[in-house]
């Protein structure tokens, strides 16, 4: 398990503090040796070679002093090397640290880069000092292997930044599984070609005493190590900044002037520039290793600053806390004094509040009631008021039908016997087109018979429709009911311009006449019809404000009885629909879905109460949004 730091660390280090000291002492640092070369100092350890002839006169002393002397560069050579990967062993060792503190694996796979271009450097020493078995010459096998080893240091260092350059490093947050094989893969690699190097009986000539670029091999770590200081570490520093990422692009320094002195210096084993490169190399692996101390120092030092500002805000949070609590204790018992108080008044508001919804519900109910009563009334008069004289046209059309026929029957008897008729009978005749209105006239007088037919029909839905007013039970036949209805709302279900036909679909089964209070129920279905045509027409209206072709628009009623012995009336259209939300307070008085001023809200109210209260009957509805809307009406053949 991990501390959960890293985010912390993230905020910590994200825009660090440039590390200037530590910049210029690189710089000092890889400047003083070139200018100390020169001023004439040599860093030289290349001993004079063993007199083979003067062994057998030299004493024991004498012999080891000169042996010593032979073997001070070699001896100056391991120092380095092993100083180089124990400086790379620490920084892998302070890498693991923050690994197993944060999870975060961009620092140990950096760490173990390093460490691993320090084992190949130890590889490379013991190879030198024949502690790994081989028989390549040391002439040969230290300068081949020191630019491997360089080289090697340069791809692993570019390739572990690359990899999270283009990764992101939480998708491998606490994977240690990938730090032990990216640890175990550059271990062998690194001991794999230091191996062969050593068995090899022959290996290319990397060493041109006399040559401008006195060894060529280091050339190609040189050109890795710039280009990775100038496109490779400053992107990588620029994703994670952090003292740790600018401590690896500042390293680059050390490591390009080591090439330096080795590709342009050195030209023999252990003369000055070889042993300033090696030198340079342990600053190289040094830096970033003083950066992690830096970024540890870093955060802890943010931390314990923020350590201290918590505690101070949990002071003033303690004070504010108890200050809190003193004025709620005061408050409280303010509030306990206005209890009782708020209590009775909400009873006492609550009382009101549900009187005055009840008078306002029956005030309403009765004024449109009141209204629907002298709807009726109006409806009966005007009824009773056409029947009379349509009765007269109606009884005057069969009488005049017989004395037209009469007339015509004569006029072609004249025309028969009487072909030549006086000039001037013939210029009337011609002038009022006599043949047109021997035709014309039956039509005429059946059309009007017709109207005449029309005109009684629609007196009789008027008289049917206008027994709301009347408040004993009657038997009737629903069907006359709703007939009636819609032929009160024909002119609505016509087509206009603003809204196709709405087509009322019919499917009427055998029904017994029932007892009832009609009026009422005429005016529950006047309301349910209304309904819907009003959202089949807003429906159509937003159609073609949006520029779309009207909908087909159609009503479909449907009349049964159900095997509760229960008379079901089915009223169903296929407009908009009802949301979920509107069909809970569907039939609660005053509410409505239409636009202010387009309803009421008491028309679906009063006629669940018609339903319920006066016929013990049900009301209820099915719908769906943009699947139309379905009212039922259940009604029970006999009132108790």
């Amino acid at each position: 398990m991990y501390l959960d730091i890293d985010r912390g660390n993230e905020q910590l280090t994200s825009n660090p503090k440039f590390p200037y000291k530590l910049l210029w002492s690189v710089l000092v640092i890889c400047t003083i040796p070139f200018l100390l070369e020169l001023a004439g100092v040599s860093f030289s350890t290349i001993g004079a070679p063993l007199d083979i002839n003067a062994l057998e006169t030299d004493t024991r002393v004498e012999f080891i002093d000169a042996l010593h002397h032979a073997l001070s560069g070699s001896f100056t050579h391991t120092i380095l090397e092993w100083s180089a990967f124990c400086t790379g062993a620490f920084t892998a060792a302070l890498a693991f640290i923050q690994f197993a503190l944060s999870g975060d694996v961009v620092t140990p796979i950096i760490g173990v880069a390093l460490f691993y271009a320090g084992c190949m450097d130890a590889f490379h020493t013991l190879a030198a000092d024949r502690l790994i078995q081989g028989v390549a010459d040391n002439r040969s096998l230290i300068p081949f292997t020191w630019a491997i080893c360089r080289l090697f240091s340069a791809v692993i260092m570019i390739a572990g930044t690359s990899l999270f350059l283009f990764t992101n490093r939480k998708e491998w947050k606490g994977n240690a599984w990938f730090i032990a094989i990216a640890s175990t893969i550059s271990g062998l690699i690194a001991y794999g070609i230091i191996l062969i190097c050593v068995k090899s009986n022959s290996l290319p000539q990397t060493m041109f005493p006399s040559a401008m670029i006195t060894r060529p091999w280091d050339v190609a770590p040189l050109m890795l190590f710039l280009v990775g200081g100038i496109f490779v570490f400053p992107r990588f520093y620029q994703k994670y900044p952090s003292l740790f990422s600018l401590s690896l692009l500042i390293g680059v320094i050390p490591q390009v002037v080591t090439q330096l002195h080795m590709a342009f210096g050195s030209s023999a084993l252990f003369d000055s520039n070889f042993n300033v490169a090696h030198f340079l190399k342990i600053i190289a692996y040094l830096v970033p290793f003083c950066g992690l101390c830096l970024n540890y120092i870093d955060i802890n030092r943010e931390k314990i600053l923020a350590v201290e500002k918590l505690e101070y805000a949990n002071g003033e949070l303690e004070t504010q806390v108890a200050q809190r609590i003193y004025a709620q204790r005061e408050l409280q018992e303010s509030n306990e004094a206005l209890t009782e108080s708020e209590k009775l008044l909400r009873d006492q508001t609550q009382y009101l509040q549900n009187t005055l919804n009840q008078l306002q519900k029956t005030q309403s109910q009765l004024v449109q009631t009141e209204k629907m009563s002298s709807l009726g009334q109006l409806v009966a008069g005007v009824a009773h008021e056409i029947n009379n004289p349509v009765n007269f046209i109606y009884g005057n059309l069969v009488h005049a039908n017989r004395y037209v026929t009469d007339l015509l029957g004569v006029l072609n008897l004249f025309q028969k016997h009487y072909p030549e008729p006086a000039a001037e009978i013939q210029a009337e005749i011609e002038a009022v087109e006599l043949d047109f209105v021997e035709e014309d006239l039956p039509n005429l007088l059946n059309s009007m018979k017709v109207g005449a037919d029309r005109i009684q029909k629609i007196v009789i839905s008027l008289r049917n429709f206008s027994r709301m007013d009347e408040a004993e039970i009657k038997n009737v036949d629903i069907h006359e009911g709703i007939d009636s209805t819609l032929m009160i709302l024909q002119n609505r279900l016509k087509a206009k311009s603003d809204h196709p036909e709405i087509k009322v679909v019919k499917e009427y089964n055998d029904l017994p006449r029932i007892n009832c209070y009609a009026g009422q129920l005429n005016q529950v279905f006047m309301n349910i019809l209304s309904n819907a045509i009003d959202a089949i027409e807003a429906e159509n209206m937003e159609r073609r404000s949006q520029g779309q072709p009207f909908k087909a628009s159609l009503i479909n009623i449907s009349t049964i009885v159900n095997d509760d012995d229960r008379l079901q009336i089915r009223i169903a259209d296929n407009g908009p629909g009802i949301p979920e939300q509107a069909k809970a307070r569907l039939f609660d008085p005053f509410f409505t879905t239409k636009a202010v001023g387009k309803g009421t809200g008491l028309g679906l109210s009063i006629s669940y109460q018609i339903v319920t209260e006066k016929h013990q009957g049900s009301l209820y509805c099915n719908s769906e949004p943009d699947q139309g809307t379905e009212f039922i009406i259940e009604l029970p053949l006999q009132i108790a």
